[in-house]
């Protein structure tokens, strides 16, 4: 049996009825979190900016987290434009995958965790969890040869604003051209965290699900 895990994207793409028909006609069984990995992953951003003196930087998206990455390595500690912390803090779909891979229940079995984008599929595979392969939603209807077509949603499932229950002082940005420029500009002292999306408005126009239709 393989077992496949739908990420919040994907799942807003389609009627149930047609996403559950499309797995069917695969074999393939879907299986969900036992556990709120959201909330433990925002637990962990709040201890760590309680703990940093600067700014925690939102790690949850690859290719942001490496763009954060490649415009604060030259900084000097404590020093530079802005005081920048890079958590090694996994994003959920990663946590989620780390559950999934290590269920007694699922023991034995193939699991494909689906990605909203090539940056996550390849984090996952970097790990090498036992009997689990990451790819995207886009990657995986080339291996079955059936495209379900589907309209990415307007509104992202995975949209800013994680991190507002927190109650700290933040700035949340999207898109390339704005986290570059926050960045560079050393951000602001106030801040204790700083969210960063790569995907304009949110995460749902990642390579791995949008398609011209």
């Amino acid at each position: 049996m393989t077992y496949i895990w739908i990420n919040p994207v994907t799942e807003h793409m389609y009627q149930a009825s047609a996403l559950e028909s499309f797995l069917e006609r695969h074999g393939l069984t879907r299986v969900r979190c036992r556990r709120d990995w959201g909330a433990v992953v925002r637990e962990k951003y709040q201890n760590r900016a309680k703990e940093n003196g600067g700014t925690v930087v939102d790690a949850r998206c690859p290719m942001a987290c490496k763009l954060a990455g490649e415009l604060t390595q030259n900084f000097a500690p404590g020093g530079g434009p802005g005081n920048f912390h890079i958590p090694d803090i996994e994003p959920i779909l990663i946590h989620c995958a780390r559950e999934i891979s290590a269920r007694e229940d699922l023991k034995g079995s193939q699991k494909l965790i689906t990605t909203p984008c090539q940056a996550l599929a390849e984090a996952g595979n970097a790990l090498g969890l036992k009997d689990t392969r990451f790819l995207t939603w886009n990657g995986l209807m080339e291996s079955v040869g059936e495209i379900l077509f589907g309209d990415p949603p307007e509104d992202s499932p995975i949209p800013p604003g994680f991190f507002d229950s927190l109650g700290l002082e933040m700035d949340s940005l999207t898109g390339r051209g704005p986290i570059e420029a926050y960045l560079s500009a050393g951000g602001r002292d106030e801040a204790r965290l700083v969210e960063l999306l790569y995907c304009e408005n949110g995460c749902h126009n990642g390579d791995g699900v949008v398609r011209d239709v």
